[in-house]
């Protein structure tokens, strides 16, 4: 999914849809379809219940603060892909990339492939590490940095296709472990 969300409420996710219609639990500006989604109070059970199993071994300092620090990666991470969600819709407005305006796929151009990377493996690899204290991971294996230099490369895509020009071509990404 684009941005972190709410869990739904029912394990049959076919039935959401977002106010544009779109089979998405948020909008492609990251507010929830909340009609689908566990409200707040939900929330605040599930964690509380998540928070318990981590009080077993750890203090209650280090749990509020782990948790803390999720809810602060959650949203870096959420902030981060509406910036590239943006640059999407600009270059989707100015005709530089198809969508669905145009009856399109959002998937099928080069910045919609680093649109997609930006949430479906940096933002997803960020929380991740954040969730099991992987600081370094989060940082460097498809996590914080990959997030900036991606909407920096968007950018950059972006001005060159509106500047008529060819884009530069892709940037090989290395393999894992290089």
């Amino acid at each position: 999914m684009i941005y972190s969300h709410p869990q739904p409420k029912s394990p049959d996710t076919s039935v959401i849809k977002n106010k544009a219609g779109l089979p998405l639990p948020t909008e492609l500006t990251g507010e929830p379809a909340m009609a689908y989604l566990i409200d707040e109070k939900e929330q605040k059970r599930r964690d509380q219940t998540l928070q318990k199993v981590c009080l077993s071994c750890h203090g209650a300092e280090w749990v509020n603060n782990h948790f803390a620090r999720l809810k602060n990666t959650i949203r870096t991470t959420n902030q981060m892909t509406l910036t590239a969600t943006q640059i999407m819709a600009e270059a989707w407005k100015k005709g530089a990339a198809k969508g669905l305006a145009q009856k399109d796929s959002l998937f099928n151009e080069a910045i919609e492939k680093k649109w997609t990377e930006q949430w479906l493996f940096y933002a997803n690899s960020t929380r991740f590490a954040a969730a099991m204290s992987g600081a370094d991971y989060g940082v460097f294996a498809e996590g914080r940095w990959n997030l900036s230099k991606n909407i920096q490369e968007m950018l950059d895509w972006l001005s060159f296709k509106l500047k008529g020009q060819k884009s530069p071509p892709p940037k090989e990404k290395p393999k894992s472990g290089q």
